[in-house]
């Protein structure tokens, strides 16, 4: 079997479905080329060692990789994203095209544009194509601010209609997804749940550090700090405990951290800090040195069927955590006995979940093992590869 895996997110870019899967699904027997962009994910800037060309190609243990440009800025602009998505959407078609007919082809992030090329190769080559969903479009985008009446919205909508129709599988990474794709028309069969994993999960971090118990907890965040995340209820809530018993840090970059700087500053938030891009093999260390780990997004409908991605990361790190996504994220820490979960965008909530965590503190270790565990039976990379396997299986059966 050749497969034909089409992300314009890769390695060494943080990306949960990346090469560590790829390798595993070869082997199994399987060819695979991967046609990403040059990283430069979350700051905008290309990673040291790489350079923009039209084209590139590594190889990397049997696995191919064939890097096309794209238009790539710092810029967190509408503009400068959305012209970065169609610059690669039509230099990776350009690419799939050229590249010897696959079996079968994945199309993985972003799943819209990488849905169309997916889409066009089919057409072109009689390829069978799985689109994985990692963003509910254009839902998603309403989450973060797109007006749902607005002429956008609604052509991106038929657009992803059109993909989910044209892909011969799909994938999506919960429960909640699977149902809202039902209720747009598609076949049930045709959908598979996949909860996405720890890209570096074989990271043991879960280790509490004895000669910490004598201050305060140390909770920490980590992630993209921008309009969907809406952080600032948390902010608020951690003010209100003094830095002796409680402090808060945030690692990351995006859209709206420096509003929160000073709106931390503007509340008195003594106890809250911020810390920059922190590159992702280094995430696991920084996690390793909190106590309490933090999950946190808009209060919106979409999001309460929807599993953040951090939600596996902290999990398997084996530290407790503070949940305030609501809806099926928060039922998994509840059903793991991983942490302690509030309402999101509910700064009474949060505050109360943060002081019952305190009080919990010898606990702490029985969480994060919990919740290790969880991981391990229901989320891990391993899961995920055999049920992909068996999906490409099924396709290839039906192509011969």
């Amino acid at each position: 079997m050749r497969l034909l895996f089409i992300s314009q997110l890769f390695d060494p870019e943080y990306s949960i479905k990346g090469l560590a899967y790829l390798k595993e699904l070869q082997a199994q027997g399987m060819q695979i080329d991967v046609i990403t962009t040059f990283p430069n994910y979350p700051t905008g800037k290309i990673f040291p060692g790489y350079k923009v060309r039209p084209w590139a190609v590594e190889q990397h243990g049997g696995v191919r990789i064939i890097r096309v440009w794209s238009f790539i800025s710092h810029s967190k602009s509408k503009l400068a994203r959305a012209l970065s998505y169609a610059s690669f959407m039509i230099s990776s078609s350009i690419a799939a095209l050229s590249v010897a007919r696959p079996t079968i082809i994945y199309a993985y992030h972003p799943q819209l544009t990488t849905g169309i090329v997916a889409s066009l190769v089919k057409l072109f080559k009689k390829v069978p194509f799985i689109t994985d969903v990692q963003d509910l479009w254009p839902d998603a985008l309403a989450a973060t601010g797109l007006q749902k009446e607005g002429f956008i919205y609604r052509v991106l909508g038929k657009v992803c209609n059109k993909v989910y129709s044209n892909a011969d599988h799909i994938v999506v990474l919960s429960d909640g997804y699977k149902k809202a794709l039902v209720e747009r028309g598609v076949s049930e069969e045709k959908i598979t749940v996949i909860f996405n994993w720890h890209a570096s999960e074989g990271l043991d971090v879960h280790q509490h550090s004895t000669e910490r118990q004598a201050r305060g907890g140390e909770f920490c965040y980590a992630g993209n700090i921008g309009a969907a995340q809406s952080l600032s209820a948390v902010i608020d809530a951690f003010s209100r405990f003094s830095e002796a018993s409680v402090s808060l840090r945030l690692i990351g970059e995006g859209v709206e951290k420096e509003k929160l700087e000073s709106y931390a500053v503007e509340i008195g938030a003594k106890n809250v800090f911020f810390s920059g891009y922190i590159q992702a093999a280094k995430v696991g260390i920084e996690l390793a040195r909190a106590d309490v780990l933090v999950v946190h997004l808009r209060d919106d409908p979409l999001f309460k069927i929807t599993i953040p991605s951090k939600t596996q990361a902290y999990l398997n790190s084996g530290k407790p955590i503070l949940m305030a996504v609501g809806g099926e994220a928060n039922q998994i820490i509840l059903n793991a006995e991983a942490g302690v979960c509030a309402s999101p965008e509910n700064a009474d909530e949060i505050a109360h979940a943060i002081q019952e965590l305190i009080s919990l503190r010898e606990q702490w270790p029985v969480m994060g093992l919990a919740g290790k565990s969880f991981y391990q039976e229901k989320m891990s990379r391993a899961i995920g590869v055999k049920k992909t396997l068996s999906i490409l299986n099924r396709l290839q059966a039906r192509t011969q």
